[in-house]
């Protein structure tokens, strides 16, 4: 079921977490005010969400049930959490340590229950949750004493953190059977020793409320992309513009089938939402061999009245003909319109044509996110190795590092053959001060793309087939 996401408020609590785990609702400021606007109904709903196997659901809520539940600071949340830890004790995501040290006094005997029921391998995690909740207890100080034996850094450190002096004489003592080669764990565990009972120990909470909203956009769109095509293509005839718009922006870069084909250039040229025409013009951008779309497109582009909006994402679509005068002049007009310089820029890039390699590095640092954004792909994809070293500046720039990253490997000088792009990923990554699981894929796919680029079998493509 589809919700119309500027409506949550006439549907259930249970019916928009139902919509949201299945994929057909974004996770935004409308979706949090379907909870937090009215608590009575939405706690228990949330609740009975939060004990069900969640585990086929296509988008996984956990990360927000914690987030609303850590918002509220309510103890009833505490079992959901206990159950979290139990399934992977060693990787809690801060928010949740976070939640359970804000509710305080009341985790204290789930968290000391589950402590002893794990292997004490498993137990790291908890036990610095223990160490900050905001209560002191001489269970907990025990616990750490304990795992003195098993971790003598950890727990040190932990013990310094929990601040009782009462734990120094077994700091000594775990200390005297250190040995004497080991002058960094000696030095680490004098140092937690001299600071137990130097600062008396904050038993609050932080003052500084968890901003819940700061964490999510004001709107976001479907996550149409862990849809299956026929959903999708479903979503194409969906009665509110937000997800239609979403659906035709699903099959951007996507091979579309005849019947998507003719939906898109249908909304293309008639739907009553801008957004709408412009994301379906980029989404028949691979399709210009058709004489019927490249010749629809033509006309549209003809009409003086289109708005900047649309005409930014049909000029997308044409990138690919470009080497049309009239589509080249069309660009340089929409260019020089701030509004559109951004959708300008990208079906710059998405051209390839050296006519319009000067225009990006002039736009690396400008106000815009997107028309920055558009200038970085385009130094990537156009190979101005001369501004290498402001790419590698965006690394820095949590809006902007993957997209760096990318055009960054496409743009590195080297000679590139199949034989030696291992040998450039692992300069890349060294470059980039390491890369994340998820940022090692997308410069697997830069080297890839560029390796295609150049007329080449891809190489990390073809291993994951």
């Amino acid at each position: 079921m589809f919700l119309d996401p500027d409506k949550l408020n006439e549907y259930t609590p249970a019916e928009v977490l139902e919509a949201a785990a299945r994929g057909h609702l974004g996770v935004d400021h409308r979706f949090l005010h379907a909870f937090l606007d009215r608590p009575a109904e939405a706690l228990p709903a949330l609740l009975a969400f939060a004990e069900r196997d969640r585990s086929a659901d296509p988008v996984d809520l956990a990360p927000e049930l914690i987030d609303i539940f850590r918002f509220w600071k309510t103890p009833d949340a505490i079992p959901f959490f206990i159950r979290y830890i139990r399934e992977d004790p060693l990787h809690l995501p801060d928010e949740l340590t976070e939640a359970l040290v804000e509710i305080g006094q009341p985790a204290l005997e789930p968290l000391l229950a589950l402590y002893q029921e794990l292997d004490e391998s498993e137990t790291s995690e908890i036990a610095f949750i223990l160490v900050h909740l905001p209560t002191r207890d001489e269970r907990i100080l025990k616990l750490l004493i304990d795992r003195l034996e098993y971790d003598l850094s950890d727990s040190a450190f932990l013990l310094g953190a929990y601040g009782d002096p009462a734990a120094k004489s077994a700091l000594e003592a775990a200390l005297a059977g250190v040995a004497g080669s080991d002058t960094r764990l000696t030095r680490d565990v004098l140092a937690e020793i001299a600071e137990l009972g130097r600062q008396a120990r904050k038993t609050e909470p932080p003052a500084v409320e968890f901003d819940i909203w700061e964490a999510y956009p004001e709107k976001a769109d479907v996550p149409v992309e862990l849809l299956d095509p026929d959903t999708r293509s479903e979503l194409l005839n969906h009665p509110v513009a937000q997800l239609r718009a979403a659906a035709a922006a699903s099959f951007f870069n996507q091979e579309v089938r005849t019947k998507e084909r003719k939906k898109l250039l249908d909304l293309a040229q008639h739907d009553e939402s801008a957004t709408v025409r412009a994301r379906s013009w980029e989404a028949l951008m691979g399709e210009t061999e058709n004489t019927e779309i490249v010749e629809a497109m033509l006309a549209a582009l003809r009409r003086a009245e289109m708005g900047i909006e649309e005409r930014g994402g049909l000029l997308v679509g044409l990138a690919s003909e470009a080497d049309r005068k009239e589509v080249r002049d069309a660009i340089f007009e929409l260019y020089q319109q701030p509004p559109g310089r951004a959708k300008a820029m990208e079906a710059m890039w998405r051209s390839m044509l050296p006519v319009f390699r000067d225009q990006f590095a002039k736009h690396l640092a400008d106000a815009d996110l997107e028309v920055r954004r558009a200038a970085i792909w385009g130094v990537g994809y156009h190979g101005v190795r001369s501004e290498l070293d402001r790419l590698r500046k965006f690394f820095d720039d949590e809006e902007l590092r993957a997209d760096a990253l990318f055009a960054y490997t496409l743009a590195l000088p080297a000679e590139l053959s199949r034989g030696r792009v291992k040998g450039l990923l692992a300069r890349i990554e060294k470059d980039a001060r390491g890369l994340s699981e998820a940022e090692e894929e997308l410069v697997k796919a830069a080297l890839d793309e560029r390796l295609m680029l150049a007329g080449k079998e891809p190489v990390f493509l073809l291993q994951e087939d």
